[in-house]
């Protein structure tokens, strides 16, 4: 099976019916190349735009059909990952309710049941893994669900248990980016786990020991510092321990530019991964065109007409506008467009896209 590694940042209303994305078989021919190869396809999007749940299950439907492709891994933590892998396991809802998207945006609700359907269909089933930092809430709360029903939990671990089952735990901790007290208490929790391996593995189902030990194991602590690289770690380490060539990562599109905008002294994650010498790489995002999202406070729909007035895509408006069939179309930067693509290797337009409903 070929890997997603999935952002969980694309945000859209979904509509009936699978979305047609014109140019699919770009993506095909890049994990069709060679056969010894390992393979990581970027895709970036707009957090506040509606292109994510309206693109984000036919994406898996197509990669899954035409590659094989059945592991999602995404932008946030190993922690919101176990949730999302329990609601495609059981249709429950009620583990939506611990992850950000799913369980605060209507659209990423119905994006979720797209995908839980498909995935009732597949004799080898989706699995969602988080290469990004975990919030301290979320983390607390997968650690308790895998453990609280475990008997003769070693002192320690019992007493931890203890202090997240407490009301005050949910007032002190939250979903937003971690605090300092937060990420102390996640330092704290990993140190006692480590100091419990033994427990850990004896004692539960393989399913949640592995996740107990992502959980540890996760290079990422929170928004900014070295998060580029930490994320980049996490992903190198799923992709050169697996048996797997081919891999997609979906992130937000400031992830996956070669050469940045703006903010140019701090590293990015495409660039991270480009320097991994046993990867082949091909980036990309998502550009809109006539296309809304939300602005700062997430009170008033702005439309984004990116292609005709947003630096460097401007200059070559006329051919990419040509190129775009419809809603969704994959346009490689070659030819004429050569020139951008010191930026990434092809842009997705979206057009005709309205801001998330919450």
């Amino acid at each position: 099976m070929k890997y997603i590694l999935l952002g969980v940042c694309l945000i859209s209303n979904v509509l009936s019916g699978q979305q047609k994305i014109y140019n699919d078989t770009y993506f095909s021919e890049f994990f069709a190349g060679e056969e010894n190869e390992k393979k990581l396809l970027l895709l970036g999007e707009n957090h506040s735009s509606s292109v994510a749940p309206t693109v984000y299950p036919e994406l898996v439907k197509m990669l899954y059909e035409k590659n094989q492709v059945d592991k999602l891994l995404v932008e946030f933590g190993p922690a919101e990952a176990y949730f999302y892998n329990l609601y495609l396991e059981t249709g429950n809802k009620k583990h939506l309710a611990y992850t950000i998207y799913g369980g605060y945006y209507t659209d990423w609700q119905e994006a979720w049941e797209e995908i839980y359907q498909f995935n009732k269909t597949l004799k080898v089933p989706l699995e969602v893994i988080g290469v990004d930092f975990d919030r301290t809430r979320t983390f607390a709360y997968a650690l308790y669900n895998i453990l609280k029903t475990q008997e003769h939990r070693p002192t320690q671990i019992d007493s931890l248990m203890n202090v997240i089952a407490q009301p005050q735990f949910y007032k002190a901790y939250g979903v937003g980016y971690p605090t300092e007290k937060g990420k102390k208490f996640v330092r704290e929790a990993k140190e006692i786990l480590a100091q419990h391996q033994n427990f850990i593995k004896d004692s539960l189902p393989k399913k949640d020991s592995e996740v107990i030990l992502e959980l540890m194991n996760n290079h990422a602590v929170g928004f900014g510092g070295s998060r580029e690289e930490d994320i980049g770690k996490n992903v190198i380490n799923y992709v050169k321990t697996s048996d797997e060539k081919n891999f997609l990562l979906l992130v937000g599109r400031d992830h996956t530019y070669l050469e940045p905008l703006f903010d140019k002294e701090m590293p990015r994650l495409a660039n991270i991964l480009k320097r991994e010498k046993s990867l082949s790489i091909l980036t990309g995002l998502v550009l809109h065109e006539e296309s809304q999202q939300w602005d700062e406070n997430f009170k008033t729909p702005i439309t984004l007409y990116e292609l005709r007035d947003k630096h460097p895509w401007k200059e070559f408006y006329e051919p990419i506008d040509k190129r775009a069939k419809g809603d969704f179309t994959i346009v490689p930067l070659t030819g004429t467009l050569k020139s951008l693509s010191k930026y990434v290797d092809y842009i997705l337009i979206a057009k005709n896209q309205g801001p998330i409903q919450f």
